[in-house]
């Protein structure tokens, strides 16, 4: 069976025996639920079945990882359902960086409350991280890693890993891929992999070891780029420094990359399709509507300045009527040669490839795109309306008209992503609503220039 078709079958087997108020099978299905199959679950579930399904949780270490995986909506549900004592429990179970995100969803005298029920050692390092923002390196950090001074041997460090791993002391969340080499000030100097300290000498000095020139990045540098840099060079963690002291602050692991990519990715799908802000699990109507307005507003009012535009070619159309066969097509293969451009730039730009320098030159080559595509089209286009009213005039209209559109389509739709992130608005936005509204002013001023210029001189 495939993991969606289990998921599905797990989920329907719960609700079944919810409705049957056979409690103690359900309980028994969905305590021994992996952490991502009890999600799947209870995100499938009715809204009005999801609480009475996360009360039947009742391991810690279940509730914990529901809490650590689950969408903000159900995280917000179960801690909603979970008492003071049973958060600070849970809290005492995460990797400090999800205990963080956590205790930021909550009203702040409950996170000092739930603090208090927290070791000193832990509630100090969760304060650290909540003082960053949590879309920035510092916010999706953990403080927990493995540090060594750099005068010690791969012998030395080894032999401590493993009696730390013996006793337990070692926090279960550390990753141990990478053995951080700092001074007596916590200062980074340089970085081992474990795999080269296997395979090293065992009187080899980490500092003949290490990398000593190791990718870092600020604790306020934005997430999208940590990402970037991690994904670039293949590493599973990378080390956050102060960039006044040097000092090791901690590092962000490969897991929570994942899921900055994953939000990040659906924040701009949200964003081009001009409906921001939307949580698909839980946005009720309203909040659809209030989210969308806006941007349907602009197209609204696009709409009703193209109509007016269309009334000053009135004359233009009177003369000839087939005129109006057209305009879809004209209009339709520029908008969308518009936003394939907008499309494809905005891509590059999340993606670096895409930089400040290859403006000019991503510019250049969607305008040769739709120059050469209007081409092609324009001919077709001219040949099909000759076909169909036998008329040159309109023909020559229609072909050079698609021609211009979708050049200046293609140029307008790599340009406009461009303008924004130079003046630092998100480039996604240009894929919305926007572009399609300002294609189409820019369509109907463009057909109807030429048609009125050809007709002038025909």
């Amino acid at each position: 069976m495939s993991p969606s078709a289990e998921l599905d079958n797990h989920s329907s087997q719960a609700l079944q025996l919810l409705e049957e108020e056979r409690g103690t099978e359900l309980d028994e299905l969905l305590n021994d639920l992996h952490p991502v199959e009890l999600v799947s679950v209870i995100a499938a579930a009715p809204a009005d079945v999801q609480d009475d399904l996360i009360k039947r949780i009742s391991g810690l270490d279940q509730i914990s990882e529901l809490i650590a995986y689950g969408s903000d909506y159900i995280r917000q549900l179960a801690l909603e359902l979970l008492d003071e004592p049973r958060i600070a429990a849970v809290i005492r179970r995460l990797e400090l960086d999800d205990a963080a995100d956590v205790i930021a969803t909550l009203p702040r005298r409950k996170q000092t409350s739930i603090l208090r029920r927290v070791s000193p050692q832990q509630a100090r390092q969760i304060r650290s991280l909540l003082a960053y923002d949590e879309e920035t390196a510092g916010g999706i950090m953990t403080p927990l890693f493995l540090s060594y001074l750099p005068y010690l041997t791969t012998d030395e460090a080894l032999k401590d890993v493993r009696a730390r791993l013996h006793s337990e002391e070692i926090d279960p969340d550390i990753d141990i891929t990478y053995l951080y080499v700092v001074d007596e000030n916590h200062v980074l100097q340089g970085i081992c992999s474990l795999r080269e300290i296997l395979t090293a000498a065992p009187d080899t000095l980490l500092s003949d070891l290490m990398n000593e020139e190791p990718v870092t990045v600020s604790p306020e540098d934005d997430q999208e780029k940590v990402a970037r840099l991690i994904a670039d060079y293949d590493f599973s963690s990378i080390p956050v420094v102060s960039p006044e002291t040097h000092e090791l602050l901690g590092i962000v692991t490969v897991d929570d990359v994942l899921d900055v990519i994953e939000d990040e990715h659906t924040e701009d799908l949200l964003k081009m399709a001009g409906a921001p802000d939307e949580d698909i699990a839980v946005s009720t109507s309203w909040s659809a509507i209030k989210s969308r307005f806006p941007w349907l507003v602009a197209s609204w009012l696009g709409g009703i300045a193209g109509a007016l535009l269309l009334g000053e070619f009135a004359g233009t159309l009177e003369q000839i009527v087939a005129l109006a066969f057209f305009m879809p097509v004209v209009f339709g293969m520029a908008g969308n040669v518009g936003s394939q451009s907008s499309t494809i730039t905005v891509r590059g730009i999340a993606t670096g490839e895409v930089s400040e320098h290859r403006s000019f030159g991503r510019i250049k080559k969607e305008a040769f795109t739709g120059f050469s595509l209007g081409v092609i089209f324009g001919c077709l286009l001219a040949g099909a309306a000759f076909f169909l009213f036998e008329q040159p005039i309109l023909s020559a209209i229609v072909g050079t008209s698609i021609m211009i559109t979708m050049t200046c389509a293609a140029t307008f739709g790599a340009i406009l992503p461009l303008f924004f992130r130079r003046f630092g608005v998100d480039p996604a936005v240009a894929s919305g609503p926007l572009v399609t509204t300002s294609l189409d002013l820019l369509s109907i001023t463009i057909y109807f220039t030429v048609a009125t210029t050809l007709l002038q001189y025909w």
